[in-house]
């Protein structure tokens, strides 16, 4: 199995229990941690300024990277003012520097089995990106996130995503977290199963709201069903930076063992929890999650 990766990489700083560090950032490093620590193949399209090519150096090993290069780098200041995982500030630096299919075209999208984006901004992947990659044919998996993201001054709030439905039209499964839910819609809709359903009915075969410690709830448009994920709980909790992003990537790798939902939710949400134990992406050996799994009693 082979995955393909599309966004930018991000220059982070994380500010937590009075501790401060930098670290790479964006969907597409967290989910190259869940990829190669399953032993999936991939690769990775990023945009990234040359300056910060040293970015590179922290993917895992052997993780082709095509890199389009930028005047600058997209910075997030992630700042977890408490003990809860799911309270986070955001500041931002984002400059427009959109994945253009004309970048793209040399990238042999058809020996993937799935492409997950992962935007981080409204400008990142544009609708003529998404065109080109349904013309593939290949599964397109998308983080939402980045088309609500907006800058007032320094901080990142979110806004409805007015023209979602152009968009999800191409998309198999959308990713999106509860707060992201009751906004993209413009607040219009309060109900997490109400908005799930008007999401789908777009185009999404399934779509996927992520409630952090409350674990997360997916809903099939084929078998017009929903399934509640439970969350797992960390024996320790030291960075939830990347946790979306670390859900994603694992539902998607357990969709190519199964078709049973449920399963892949909840092989989600434990890696998910794995990843909350660690700083940094995930980074486990295939005993250790195996290990930690049977520990979890959860079905491999």
């Amino acid at each position: 199995m082979k995955v393909i990766l599309l966004g930018p990489l991000s220059c982070d700083i994380i500010i937590k229990n009075g501790n401060r560090y930098k670290s790479i950032g964006g969907p597409v490093f967290y989910q190259s941690g869940v990829f190669k620590s399953l032993g999936i193949n991939l690769e990775a399209v990023i945009t990234l300024s040359n300056k910060d090519k040293n970015l590179l150096d922290s993917f895992p090993e052997k993780v082709h990277v095509h890199q389009i290069l930028t005047k600058e780098t997209m910075q997030f200041q992630n700042i977890y003012p408490d003990h809860d995982p799911n309270h986070r500030i955001q500041k931002a630096i984002i400059p427009k520097n959109p994945i253009k299919y004309q970048f793209i075209s040399g990238v042999d999208f058809l020996s993937a089995d799935a492409l997950l984006l992962g935007p981080l901004s409204p400008y990142d992947i544009p609708l003529e990106t998404l065109d080109y990659l349904y013309s593939t044919k290949i599964p397109i998996y998308l983080g939402g996130q980045g088309y609500l993201r907006h800058l007032d001054s320094d901080k990142i709030i979110l806004k409805q995503w007015k023209n979602y439905k152009h968009y999800l039209k191409y998309v198999e499964c959308l990713f999106i977290d509860e707060n992201e839910a009751r906004v993209i819609l413009d607040g219009k809709i309060t109900n997490l199963r109400d908005i799930i359903v008007k999401l789908a009915l777009s185009g999404p075969k399934e779509v996927v709201i992520t409630c952090g410690s409350r674990g997360a709830l997916i809903y099939s448009r084929i078998e017009d069903s929903f399934y509640k994920i439970p969350a797992y709980k960390p024996e320790t909790v030291k960075d939830p930076t990347g946790l979306g992003d670390t859900f994603m990537a694992a539902y998607v790798a357990k969709k190519f063992e199964t078709e049973n939902i449920d399963e892949c939710g909840r092989f989600a949400a434990a890696l998910s929890c794995m990843k909350l134990e660690k700083n940094g992406f995930f980074n486990y050996s295939s005993k250790e999650i195996k290990k930690r799994l049977k520990r979890m009693k959860v079905d491999l």
